[in-house]
């Protein structure tokens, strides 16, 4: 017997999924915002169609509804997604004994070539975080950094002092599900983040973020030691605002954007960018598709196999722009 909307789809059972989501699944909480949204929306639409009881039909007309707004079409699916696991959520707790979304299909979706930077372009980008002040310090370790790992922005601005070993060459970062990954820093970036943690360090004992007793800045670790072993502040976070806290996802793609707007290279530039650009180039000097995979993060390579068909395209490009009888596409 299904339950009436009003129970089903209260604000305060949607909370409660939400809740779960990210306590037991560990989805972000950009990923739950999202859904958040998307149900409270449906729960609106619900309501405003003066329904008992949610059918198939009901899925299939909000989706159109959010199509007739002009919503994209991963938007759509986004929605219907966040809509397929709370009904399920709600079957497997008891709460619902059939699930009206099972029936409910997605739509399919054109998947557009990732933008990316060609490596004079990226080499060239990063140089412009250059300067001897804390904030030039800190972007161009940023942009190495990103360059160099390939990680997502909420996994940089997450990044934990603790979780980097210098000496070594490697991070580790949490990303989608909660699921932690080792990432490697290129000898730059080694040497942007080295050059970084002086700043840092200051940075902390200006604002008087709680520096701990021996903490004084160094730009690079005693031997044996690395940094997940020195004391450089009471803040876990290593990349820092200019308030000594957190610097966020947001603070990250404004930075970005600041510098694309002074690089003129007629390319939309985000923190994304530089994942798509760490993935297209070790593609095209031959990594294997499943190491890049691992190296992002991906759950699934057909995710990560459409780094092949970037580099042909940056391939052809090549060829018609080298070759006397090319397209000069």
């Amino acid at each position: 017997m299904r339950r009436p909307i009003e129970e089903r789809g209260s604000r305060l059972g949607i909370e409660a999924y939400l809740a779960y989501l990210q306590a037991v699944r560990g989805l972000s909480p950009r990923t739950v915002d999202s859904y958040r949204e998307d149900l409270v929306r449906y729960s609106d639409f619900l309501g405003e169609r003066g329904a008992d009881e949610a059918e198939a039909n009901d899925l299939r007309s909000f989706a159109a509804s959010l199509i007739a707004e002009g919503k994209a079409t991963s938007s759509v699916n986004r929605a219907l997604s966040a809509l397929r696991g709370y009904y399920r959520y709600l079957v497997r707790f008891g709460s619902l004994a059939v699930d009206p979304s099972r029936d409910v299909e997605g739509f399919g979706v054109r998947r557009n070539l990732p933008r990316f930077l060609f490596e004079d372009e990226a080499a060239a980008f990063i140089s412009l975080a250059d300067g001897g002040d804390f904030r030039g310090t800190r972007d161009r370790a940023i942009l190495e950094f990103l360059y160099s790992t390939g990680c997502r922005v909420a996994e940089t601005s997450a990044l934990r002092l603790d979780r980097i070993d210098l000496e070594g060459g490697t991070a580790r970062v949490i990303g989608k599900g909660s699921k932690e990954r080792v990432v490697f820093l290129a000898d730059k970036a080694r040497a942007a983040l080295f050059a970084y943690l002086p700043f840092r360090d200051a940075l902390l004992n200006r604002t008087g973020a709680a520096l701990k007793a021996g903490g004084g800045p160094r730009a690079m670790p005693e031997p044996g030691e690395t940094t997940r072993t020195r004391s450089s502040g009471g803040t876990p976070w290593f990349f820092l605002n200019s308030k000594g806290g957190r610097l966020s996802e947001r603070g990250i793609e404004w930075l970005i954007e600041g510098y694309a707007s002074r690089a003129g290279i007629g390319k939309r530039i985000s923190p994304h960018t530089f994942r798509h650009s760490f993935a297209t180039h070790l593609v095209g000097h031959g990594a294997d598709i499943r190491v890049v995979q691992e190296l992002l993060g991906h759950s699934s390579v057909s995710t990560t196999q459409i780094y092949a068909h970037v580099d042909m395209e940056r391939l052809r490009k090549v060829y018609d722009q080298a070759h006397p009888h090319g397209g000069k596409s």
